[in-house]
């Protein structure tokens, strides 16, 4: 990978509907070029997709948390998983070295919901406390 497969990084996750035309532009190659690098990006792995992202306060889910959750001793990855799998309101979850066993991305309609999602999370078998940050300002993101 060079500075020209970075630029057109770059732009895909500022755009991912950036135009063959565009990232030829910022690449300073032919869009035929441009669309080679972007399938060998593609096919080895380092671009896994392209997402739509939504405007969550649109669709009603306004309120967003992160929710440490802590597992009862035993509990497995895989157990981990589909616990955090089962919960609709979990948009992303990962694994974590802190004191957490896993950090749960929330999308809520309102403190109430949220009350709720953490609630149900809280009488899941396998989960034996959760800790929970509200989300603000959204200051740096950088697509991925």
């Amino acid at each position: 990978m060079d500075d020209i497969d970075r630029r057109i990084l770059h732009e895909l996750t500022r755009n991912a509907r950036a135009s063959l035309e565009r990232l030829a532009e910022i690449s300073g190659l032919a869009a035929s070029s441009v669309k080679r690098r972007m399938a060998r990006l593609e096919e080895s792995g380092v671009i896994r997709g392209y997402a739509v992202q939504l405007d969550r306060r649109r669709l009603g889910l306004g309120l967003q948390a992160l929710i440490g959750v802590f597992a009862a001793a035993g509990t497995t990855r895989e157990a981990l998983t589909a616990l955090l799998e089962d919960q609709e309101e979990i948009v992303r979850a990962w694994t974590t070295a802190g004191s957490a066993d896993a950090l749960a991305l929330i999308h809520a309609r309102d403190s109430d919901h949220l009350e709720q999602i953490i609630l149900r999370l809280q009488r899941t078998p396998g989960v034996v406390h959760t800790r929970t940050q509200i989300l603000l300002s959204e200051l740096v993101s950088r697509g991925g």
